[in-house]
C-alpha cells in the first residue's frame, strides 16, 4: 500500500471582518483512489502568521490521531476478513 500524499491545498480568510477573524488552511490528503480536504481554522490573534501553517499541521496530526483512537475498535483481523468474505451471499 503506498503513502499518502499531503499537501497544503489554500490558505484562505474564514471571516471578512477584522473581530475574531479566521484563516482557513486546508490540507488535501490523496492514495490511489482516495482524495479529500481538510480544512483547519485558525484565530488570526492567536498566531503569527509564520506560525500558522505550523500550528495547522499540528492540529491536523492530533486530529487524525483521535480518529484513530476513537476508532480502533472497527479494526478487522485477517482471520475476522476471510470470515467475513466467506459470508458473501451475492450471486456470481
Amino acid at each position: 500500500m503506498s503513502k499518502f500524499k499531503i499537501k497544503m491545498a489554500r490558505i484562505e480568510a474564514a471571516t471578512g471582518g477584522r473581530v475574531n477573524s479566521q484563516v482557513s488552511i486546508t490540507f488535501q490528503i490523496s492514495r490511489e483512489t482516495v482524495s479529500f480536504e481538510v480544512p483547519v481554522r485558525l484565530s488570526v490573534e492567536d498566531y503569527d502568521d509564520t506560525e500558522m501553517v505550523e500550528v495547522a499541521r499540528n492540529i491536523l496530526h492530533r486530529t487524525f490521531i483521535e480518529l484513530a483512537t476513537q476508532s480502533r475498535h472497527w479494526k478487522l483481523s485477517a482471520k475476522e476478513l476471510r470470515l467475513l468474505s466467506g459470508l458473501n451471499t451475492r450471486a456470481r
